[in-house]
């Protein structure tokens, strides 16, 4: 069957036909435009000729409702997966992006065999998904909202209307912002040359030695850390798998993850803390498994 996986972020649609898994054919990406947003999803699956279609989405999502998100705050209570249906005439299931990313790693990535899985999404937001005793995890629903977890009660206000979020401290625009702050407040910095920074070229100075980019990293690790050690606390995950375009940021970022959750965590210590094995496709990939598995 050609099914079609779909991966709705803050900032980027990814989609692809997989009909081998883990291979993903045919390739798209595209900027996510909520005011033709449905218009979009449809044209994707047409030109993949989809047979099916599974979709994960940024934001809190049950039962194909996408009730909110902080990154399309233009969406409430979006009956997606009953729109969708009406439009296209096959099955369609859509659920939070994160916990699809987690599916498709448990499934045929990097928590493949494992039983109790944790991962996090790090790009536009941050996402979580939650894998216990082989089966995706959800609570009454919205379970795995790790990014609006509060790691400083006084922090900046977040999108979700909080203040002091995970989110706040490592999504992508705030590193960008975090260091355009810097560079006007004339830091000593190789980041001053780009008229456009971004989490890849603060990564990409903080390796060749700017100080104050490799600050910027090791704060974003420094408070996934504390993040993921209290999560490790109540889930005690075999495994913790960090996917998104954060996470490409790489063995600098990790490695201070890492010591902050040995630093912070009671239990178990030394917990595997390592990168998403299928990159950009895991969530096209766990939103295929996902509907494929409801069919």
């Amino acid at each position: 069957m050609r099914i079609v996986g779909i991966d709705i972020g803050g900032t980027y649609i990814k989609a692809g036909l997989v009909i081998n898994p883990p291979e993903v054919q045919t390739f798209r990406s595209v900027n996510t435009k909520t005011n033709i947003l449905v218009e979009q999803l449809v044209k994707i699956v047409l030109e993949l000729k989809g047979e099916a279609v599974g979709i994960g989405i940024a934001g809190l999502v049950t039962n194909g409702i996408v009730y909110s998100s902080p990154n399309l705050p233009s969406i409430k209570e979006l009956k997606l997966q009953k729109i969708l249906q009406g439009k296209l005439k096959i099955s369609v299931s859509v659920a939070n992006d994160a916990d699809m990313v987690a599916l498709g790693e448990w499934k045929y990535g990097a928590g493949k065999e494992t039983h109790n899985l944790l991962i996090l999404t790090l790009g536009t937001g941050v996402g979580g998904g939650i894998i216990i005793n082989d089966k995706l995890y959800t609570g009454k629903g919205f379970a795995g909202e790790v990014g609006h977890l509060t790691v400083d009660p006084n922090g900046a206000l977040c999108g979700c209307g909080n203040h002091g979020c995970l989110e706040t401290f490592v999504g992508s625009e705030y590193l960008s912002e975090k260091a355009h702050q810097g560079i006007k407040r004339n830091i000593k910095t190789t980041l001053s040359k780009y008229s456009k920074v971004t989490p890849e070229t603060i990564s990409k100075e903080a390796y060749k030695g700017d100080t104050f980019a490799k600050s910027i990293i090791e704060s974003a690790g420094h408070y996934l850390g504390i993040g993921i050690a209290s999560l490790c606390a109540v889930l005690d995950p075999e495994k913790v798998i960090l996917g998104g375009g954060i996470s490409k940021v790489g063995e600098m970022l990790f490695k201070e993850i890492k010591k902050e959750v040995n630093k912070r965590l009671y239990s178990r210590k030394n917990i595997e803390i390592l990168p998403a094995a299928l990159g950009d496709h895991a969530g096209i990939v766990g939103s295929a498994f996902f509907v494929s598995s409801l069919m």
